[in-house]
């Protein structure tokens, strides 16, 4: 869904039409939104969604939508410098609808939506490495508060979608950093920078949300709420580009690719469709969410679910492949833990954001012949008799001997001696939700 997101500037003079020969000083940023763009050369989305401070504001998130985007930069001197870019309705609505639950959220429509510079200076930048600009969404999120602006961009990462998006979040720093700043001033602009570039750093939004509001205020900023709507969604994985501040104001270039194929978020994303929605993803959905590898190859995998407070809500899987890909297999398993678990009954909705998502991915088993063999931190097991099977990861909490691991798996399986049996154990690839 989230291909990746990224931050911003966007001062005019670092376009070379306008800057003519200016920009130079700005050369940090320009080498970043270079290094920027390159890294996205091949990672064009389907759909941009753009955050501009610039673009018509009002309380809350104000969408602009529209069919089509046009603007230039003629109030700058260079009519010449124009972008135009197709709207998407359906989109549109799609991250609308979703968004409206979470914040404030107003619409102005218009038949023809106008790109501010604060859309055409990163856009500049974009056109020049993919040729063309995507279906794009713009939206400007002064209106929010603080808080507003970092809850949405948690929220965010939770959106889904069969396009892939990307989300450009354009946002100087302060205005005051130097003396003979545009906008006068202060010493508490460049500590105002120092943080956000430290949380930019470190991924940590609460740094920015713990600053008193007359700091904000005082470091004169106008794209405070595209960073924490960036922080938000990029989470932990915010990688800083660039920053300086040649002009007075700060210009902070970082990146992050939040969507980040991983098992727990695919199981989850299974299982929110299949509760939510009746239904088992489409193959396109599959493919979308699924680590590249899990498409490609077969493997056994257990799909275990837990509150929040840490009790078992569902656990199912196999011990040998059942399906023809692992990613097969992780659907199956993941709507089974879901829905199927015989201990437990169905998860409801409700339940879905106080459920913790683990995957297990699990080594071909292997016979052995002496408990020496086994460490329950290392090791599951199996241990059958005839057709009675029990099974049991390795490394659970309160399991903390080769003998209460046998004992368990026996009960399990319903078999009630220690004699006749086969046991046998197998390692696994153990892949946790973030935040558990």
């Amino acid at each position: 869904m989230w291909k990746w997101a990224c931050l911003v500037p966007h001062p005019p003079i670092i376009v070379p039409e306008v800057g003519r020969g200016k920009e130079k000083e700005a050369i940090r940023t320009i080498q970043g939104m270079t290094s920027l763009t390159q890294q996205l050369e091949e990672k064009k989305p389907d759909v941009l969604f753009i955050l501009s401070p610039h673009a018509p504001y009002s309380r809350g998130l104000l969408f602009v939508e529209s069919s089509e985007y046009k603007g230039d930069l003629s109030l700058f001197g260079v009519p010449e410098v124009s972008l135009h870019a197709k709207g998407n309705h359906e989109k549109f609505e799609a991250i609308y609808n979703f968004l409206k639950e979470i914040v404030p959220v107003e619409v102005m429509k218009k038949a023809t939506g106008s790109l501010d510079h604060a859309s055409i200076v990163p856009l500049y930048f974009f056109h020049k490495q993919w040729g063309n600009l995507p279906d794009i969404i713009l939206a400007n999120p002064i209106g929010l508060t603080l808080e507003e602006a970092s809850k949405m961009g948690k929220e965010l990462r939770q959106f889904q979608d069969t396009l892939q998006w990307g989300l450009i979040a354009s946002g100087d720093l302060s205005h005051r950093v130097i003396p003979g700043a545009p906008a006068g001033y202060s010493p508490l602009g460049a500590f105002f920078d120092e943080q956000v570039v430290r949380a930019l750093k470190t991924s940590d939004a609460q740094l920015l949300l713990n600053l008193p509001e007359s700091t904000i205020e005082e470091a004169g900023e106008c794209g405070l709420r595209s960073v924490l709507i960036y922080l938000g969604i990029a989470e932990p994985h915010s990688k800083m580009i660039s920053y300086e501040a040649p002009f007075g104001v700060g210009y902070a270039v970082a990146i992050a690719t939040p969507q980040k194929k991983e098992y727990p978020l695919f199981a989850r994303n299974v299982i929110e469709e299949y509760i939510q929605n009746d239904r088992q993803p489409a193959q396109r959905e599959i493919e979308l969410w699924s680590p590249l590898e899990a498409l490609h190859k077969k493997g056994a995998c257990f799909v275990s679910l837990k509150t929040k407070d840490g009790h078992l809500r569902g656990c199912i899987g196999t011990i040998l492949p059942v399906h023809q890909t692992l990613s097969e297999e992780l659907v199956a398993n993941a709507i089974a833990a879901a829905t199927e678990d015989p201990r437990f009954l169905p998860v409801q909705p409700d339940e879905l954001k106080n459920i913790v998502v683990s995957v297990d991915i699990l080594s071909e088993p292997e016979e052995v012949h002496s408990i020496d063999e086994l460490d329950v931190k290392i090791y599951g097991i199996i241990v059958s008799n005839g057709v009675r099977k029990g099974v049991l990861l390795p490394d659970l909490d309160g399991v903390d001997t080769v003998e209460q691991q046998i004992h368990i798996a026996l009960q399990k399986a319903g078999i009630s001696s220690h004699d006749n049996i086969t046991i046998y154990r197998f390692t696994v690839d153990r892949y946790l939700e973030r935040g558990e």
